[in-house]
């Protein structure tokens, strides 16, 4: 199946994140001119100039989006996907013109799958939930994002390429394990 509609894709996430599906922002003029005495402050909707919006093509099998197929070959759906951070912090995750998941603080994870333009599946949405590990946290971005890209780059090669590229990053550790000459 294909969903591939750029336009269509971006522009209904976006109208979607910015109407309902992010969290709105704390709005201190409308909490000082509306609010009686509760003290709970007041939200607005986001807007477009304070989001960031990310836009590319994905294959995704059924599963990943929610579904069972009981097809008994390996579906896939080739569709746009929008990845949409609000300006509290939290993101949507849209598949074609549908949302596939809401994450509330999305971690270093989540952004480096971003940069590998492959997003996780509808099950796997809480390894991008929360803080990151202190060891996660002290990689390097440049070096983690490289890697994302190759993850990313290696789920669409044939068995006998991902093993090739398996090969040369082994061979990349044993070098890098290796001491280092003065």
């Amino acid at each position: 199946m294909d969903l591939r509609h750029p336009v269509q894709s971006l522009t209904w996430a976006l109208m979607r994140a910015l109407e309902r599906d992010l969290n709105g922002v704390e709005s201190p003029v409308a909490t000082d001119l509306l609010t009686t005495h509760s003290g709970k402050p007041l939200t607005m909707r986001p807007v477009e100039k304070d989001c960031t919006v990310v836009l590319f093509s994905q294959s995704w099998s059924p599963q990943a989006l929610g579904y069972e197929c009981g097809c008994g070959h390996e579906a896939h759906v080739d569709a746009e996907t929008v990845v949409i951070t609000g300006p509290c912090g939290d993101a949507c995750v849209y598949v074609s013109t549908q949302l596939l998941y809401h994450v509330q603080t999305p971690n270093r994870r989540f952004f480096l799958d971003i940069a590998a333009q492959q997003m996780r599946g509808k099950t796997e949405v809480a390894q991008y939930e929360g803080r990151d590990t202190a060891d996660e946290e002290a990689f390097d971005y440049e070096v983690a994002g490289a890697l994302a890209r190759v993850r990313g780059a290696v789920r669409h090669l044939g068995h006998a390429d991902v093993q090739r590229v398996a090969r040369r990053l082994q061979d990349c550790v044993a070098e890098l394990a290796s001491p280092m000459p003065n």
